[in-house]
């Protein structure tokens, strides 16, 4: 069914065209119009984006008629002739509502299509002309009395992808959910295990042995580099969990190095070691202010190795860099240090001490780490349930399948 009527275009001479409308199916319409300086077709399609409401109130204006979609470079037939000029494409969104606010509407999507599949920009007589006739056409179809029908059945024609994006969404999202819960249990454990930490008494730590102690040095190949004189200064004296040992030896100029565990791991109950050249003159664990360093061949030492494990550590490589004896007699004290210090039978209390010296600091991390996991969790579970309600809500507009309709017809 189509009906025929002036319309009247907003411009200065009132320019006057005749249109017929008719509907087409999937909720489009389609208006011919004929005139002074324009002839051509326009279909209004309801626009039905994704994420969109659920009650869409946009439309597109598509030039000249067929199918969608509307396909660069591939003309239509009754393309808009304005002005001599044959105009292809597609306006942007256009609310109906806001024309007023909305004047520029024609984008890249609206050009003029040349034979050679060339396009170019509309003139600005033409695009001036254009622009009213589709401004006229939505005033038109924006006051039609089926106009929530052709929005409906718009809606339902793209129900299937729809529906097919919703769940893509509601997937992504739950495997997000579960990323979350998963981190925000293992920062609960950790808040557990640091608030445990915090209450748990500190056990005993030995006194340093002052007594010296002589300590084999060996390269990584086995071969032995002589030894290396050991004696215990510190024991958790100001530097909580370390030990700081004086050293010296042949080629080994007296000085300290400092024993404690990893400073690096997350666990709240540190494992493995960290050691530095030097003693640290504060109880901070990154402190590059260290006094006491020893000197190996004439050179001074300096920076610190940290290694998470406690297993491997007689071959494993050390921060001591290049080749030479300085280096190998450097790396080799380092690994006879951590052996000695690994099998320390207060070693655990050292860990402990370790720990408890940023416990409740950590636990305050933590607990915003939670926060910030909680609050994620429910912008999270909030989107899925939207999600969810979008996909029943376009799940309901589908026909139902040969099966359900004869389930329901019995």
């Amino acid at each position: 069914m189509s009906t025929t009527f002036p319309l009247v275009l907003d411009l200065p001479k009132r320019l006057s065209l005749s249109v017929e409308a008719s509907t087409l199916e999937h909720g489009r319409a389609r208006y011919a119009v004929r005139g002074p300086r324009v002839k051509g077709t326009f279909i209004v399609v309801p626009g039905t984006p994704y994420g969109g409401p659920l009650a869409p109130h946009t439309v597109r204006v598509h030039f000249g008629d067929g199918p969608e979609p509307v396909k660069s470079y591939t003309a239509r037939p009754d393309e808009p002739v304005v002005n001599g000029v044959r105009i292809h494409g597609a306006t942007e969104a256009i609310d109906p509502r806001e024309l007023h606010a909305q004047p520029h509407f024609l984008a890249s999507r609206a050009v003029v299509l040349a034979d050679d599949f060339a396009t170019r920009r509309i003139p600005v007589g033409a695009r001036a002309l254009i622009e009213a006739v589709v401004t006229a056409v939505v005033r038109h179809w924006q006051q039609r009395p089926d106009r929530d029908e052709l929005i409906a059945a718009a809606v339902r024609h793209r129900a299937a992808d729809h529906v097919a994006h919703e769940r893509r969404e509601i997937a992504s999202l739950e495997a997000e959910l579960t990323t979350v819960r998963t981190e925000r249990a293992a920062t609960r454990r950790r808040s557990y295990q640091l608030a445990g930490l915090v209450r748990r008494r500190q056990p005993p730590l030995k006194a340093p042995h002052t007594h010296p102690a002589d300590l084999p040095l060996t390269a990584v190949d086995g071969s032995t580099l002589g030894v290396v004189t050991v004696r215990e200064r510190e024991v958790s004296n100001g530097l909580p969990g370390r030990v700081v040992y004086e050293i010296s030896g042949p080629r080994i100029r007296p000085g300290l190095v400092t024993f404690g565990p990893d400073i690096y791991g997350r666990s709240p109950v540190p494992k493995g070691f960290y050691a530095c050249w030097g003693r640290p003159t504060n109880s901070a664990w990154f402190t590059r202010e260290r006094t006491g360093m020893p000197a190996i061949n004439g050179v001074v030492m300096a920076g610190g190795w940290s290694y998470g494990s406690s297993r491997g550590v007689c071959t494993a490589p050390t921060p001591v860099r290049g080749p030479g004896p300085t280096a190998e007699r450097a790396s080799a004290v380092l690994r006879t240090l951590a052996v000695h210090f690994l099998a320390r039978p207060d070693l655990t209390a050292l860990r402990i001490a370790a720990g408890k010296q940023h416990a409740a600091c950590s636990r305050a991390t933590v607990t915003r780490e939670l926060d910030r996991l909680r609050a994620q969790e429910a912008r999270l579970r909030r989107r899925l349930r939207t999600h969810q309600a979008r996909e029943e809500h376009f799940a309901a507009l589908l026909a139902p399948s040969p099966a359900e309709a004869s389930a329901r017809a019995a």
